[in-house]
């Protein structure tokens, strides 16, 4: 039976556990709820924003521009993956690395190289095991700084931009963990060089003003900026998200593990005084007799 000094030490430690977690719960359920809040608000604008750009009748137009319609011959693609920072946050960097080591076996699979831009640097160590060229991966420190969030993502942009025009990469995908509630996550990827161009049953002739190339040229590098920034926020959703209820197990487990404790504790105290009493009346019998 374990000594009752080692029982209280135990107790007094995850007693001390538990109110960690237990605030570290609350703080995380208030950010979720202030970065649901940003998701959302800009949710529906970036969302069409890529409609928009992505239903444009690219056969009517007479300019090019391979940001919007990409290469014929892709022989590298970057992958933009959004993680955590931070740790205890759950399993929330382990299902973003899993997807994401999926897409790079795929990706070779098709013959091409792979190059990353980790934005969150818990996975940095773990996806650079996964190349074949171990530099091909740069990180994005204090990315997530929420006052400069918006200017990070352009700046993050126009470094894309760059590396596509200057035929570094001829494919750009982020990949991103999406907050649909509370409780569930998932990992979405989507590409950003080229966009996916959608179906336009609109006949209608699109008219550019000045001219076609002007607003392609403008247009398209803002929309990546967007789906970035976009990208971002739904990441740090999901990142909050995954720490509350990681942190609200943690605190149930914390619960749980007192009781027993408690219980055990209680036991081992009461069978001390038991066998105390007998020693006393053994003794007290012994002296009575002689």
């Amino acid at each position: 039976m374990a000594n009752l000094k080692e029982l209280r030490n135990k107790i007094g430690v995850i007693q001390s556990t538990r109110k960690v977690t237990s605030a570290m719960k609350l703080v995380a359920g208030v950010k979720l709820k202030k970065a649901e809040q940003k998701a959302a608000a800009s949710r529906e604008y970036s969302s069409e924003l890529g409609h928009i750009v992505s239903k444009i009748r690219r056969e009517l137009l007479d300019v090019e521009c391979e940001l919007f319609s990409g290469r014929k011959n892709v022989r590298t693609e970057m992958l933009v993956v959004f993680a955590s920072d931070k740790g205890l946050c759950g399993n929330f960097n382990y299902v973003v690395n899993k997807e994401t080591s999926k897409l790079i076996s795929e990706i070779y699979a098709r013959g091409r190289e792979v190059r990353l831009v980790c934005v969150g640097g818990k996975l940095f160590d773990l996806l650079r095991q996964k190349l074949h060229d171990s530099k091909a991966i740069e990180l994005e420190v204090g990315f997530y700084n929420t006052e400069h969030l918006f200017e990070n993502s352009h700046k993050l942009a126009r470094k894309i931009a760059d590396y596509f025009m200057r035929e570094i990469v001829d494919k750009v995908s982020i990949v991103y963990t999406k907050c649909c509630s509370a409780i569930q996550r998932k990992v979405e990827v989507r590409d950003i060089i080229p966009l996916t161009c959608e179906p336009n049953c609109d006949k209608t002739d699109t008219v550019f003003e000045p001219n076609a190339r002007e607003v392609l040229n403008k247009i398209v590098p803002y929309n990546i900026a967007i789906q970035i920034y976009q990208a971002s926020l739904e990441s740090i959703a999901g990142e909050q998200s995954s720490r509350m209820t990681s942190m609200d197990n943690a605190t149930r487990n914390a619960d749980e593990l007192l009781s027993d404790l408690t219980i055990t504790c209680n036991r081992t105290r009461q069978y001390k005084i038991t066998q105390e009493l007998v020693e006393v009346i053994s003794g007290a019998s012994t002296i009575a007799k002689e």
